[in-house]
């Protein structure tokens, strides 16, 4: 039995004590009390028929009526409530479209009123491009659900909007399409925020790589002049060689557009970790990388997922102060809750406290000047990919990093 229910005899419990009736209230917690242990959508179904019948058997036929239509009527004004005062739009269509319910953040959102959206075709009211808007509803038709999908639609006074919208189908008793429930919320501050960022960050990167190659062809002619300079030069070459990195990682993060579903796909986290390993090996001769990693392991992730773990793997190495670093990089799939777990260990002196809070931490903290740039990406691909990370001292006294992801079909 649906949420709905539920509401329904909390609601008809309520009735039963302010209006009079404790006996067939009595009657009813006995019974609650003794399905108690059963499952939760059990007792719902159980209390519902036990709650009819009693009404049958100790209340008048006007009382039964009295008390249904009470507790309805109070569902229906708590609903209406939530709808009216809900900062989203919210409509519902019948099955060719044409508004039925329309609610006050549709008003505000869209500029219409409810009278004058009211029985018009949805699509009318909010289509840039109607063939976009109206093909929500067909997809509806169909039994699909969506949610979040963008649109663009059109404010009663002409402006474009950037729309996200969720959508459900309603259906009748025997299962047949009587219409759909759209929920609608103005993303266009926001879209409008991400483009000007998006142009900030390409014209900042591209003004950064220019200014790079000019220095270093600077810095080639000054290391000819003055020999003896070479330590100097390297320096500055190494700094400049950051710069240019960090413009890379802020490119990074602009593809990350927030923890939404919809940006996720299905990596192989195994055959990402076997190239990621031997990479390792490679370019870090003096560490000794071990790892056990089945053949194939998929999860559903961002796909700058890749540059996480290449976060995480080379901290394991480069901040490690060991003679011979020891990385040890293991997977772990639990079956039955849908997810698995790569966990990356050292013997490292330990991640600091302020590095540990920027990739555990539940909210946005102040950026520490002692926390790379890299640790707040990790952080931002493993949230956007759904997942979350685990810090603690691993057994070797260094860090074990554990990044917990949906697993996706194989």
């Amino acid at each position: 039995m649906s949420d709905h229910a539920e509401q329904l005899v909390g609601t008809l419990f309520r009735v039963l004590s302010e209006e009079g009736h404790p006996e067939v209230r009595e009657t009813l917690l006995r019974s609650y009390h003794s399905h108690a242990t059963t499952d939760r959508e059990e007792l719902t179904d159980d209390l519902f028929s036990e709650l009819i019948t009693v009404l049958h058997e100790r209340v008048d036929t006007a009382t039964q009526v009295d008390v249904l239509g009470t507790a309805v009527g109070r569902l229906l004004d708590r609903f209406t409530t939530v709808i009216e005062t809900a900062p989203v739009a919210i409509l519902t269509v019948g099955r060719d479209g044409d508004v039925q319910v329309w609610n006050d953040g549709a008003e505000r959102i869209f500029g219409w009123s409810d009278s004058e959206a009211r029985r018009r075709p949805y699509d009318r009211l909010l289509a840039q491009s109607s063939e976009r808007v109206e093909g929500l509803l067909d997809r509806l038709r169909d039994g699909e659900r969506f949610h979040g999908v963008t649109v663009r639609c059109t404010h009663r006074d002409g402006r474009v909007l950037d729309v996200r919208v969720w959508g459900a189908p309603i259906r009748t008793g025997d299962g047949s399409f009587s219409g759909a429930v759209f929920v609608a919320s103005d993303v266009s501050e926001r879209k409008q925020r991400e483009q000007r960022l998006a142009v900030l960050n390409r014209v900042l990167r591209h003004n950064v790589r220019n200014d790079v190659n000019v220095v270093r062809g600077h810095l080639e002619m000054l290391a000819e002049e003055c020999p003896g300079g070479e330590e100097h030069v390297r320096v500055i070459d190494d700094r400049l060689s950051r710069m240019v990195e960090l413009s890379e990682t802020a490119r990074k993060i602009e593809r990350l557009r927030g923890e939404d579903a919809a940006e996720r796909t299905t990596i192989d986290v195994a055959e990402t970790l076997h190239e990621r390993v031997e990479r390792l090996r490679s370019d870090s001769c003096d560490a000794r990388v071990r790892s056990d990693v089945p053949d194939s392991l998929p999860v559903v992730a961002h796909e700058l997922l890749p540059h996480a773990l290449d976060n995480v793997l080379d901290n394991a190495v480069e901040h490690n102060d060991s003679d011979v670093p020891v990385v040890e990089v293991t997977t772990n799939r639990d079956a039955e809750r849908n997810h698995a777990v790569v966990s990356v260990v050292d013997d490292g002196p330990g991640l600091p406290a302020t590095e540990r809070k920027v990739l555990t931490s539940e909210t946005e903290t102040q950026l520490d000047h002692s926390s790379g740039v890299g640790l707040w990406l990790t952080r931002w691909i493993v949230r956007s990919s759904g997942g979350s990370i685990a810090v603690e001292e691993s057994e070797y006294g260094g860090t074990r990093v554990s990044i917990r992801l949906r697993t996706g079909s194989g």
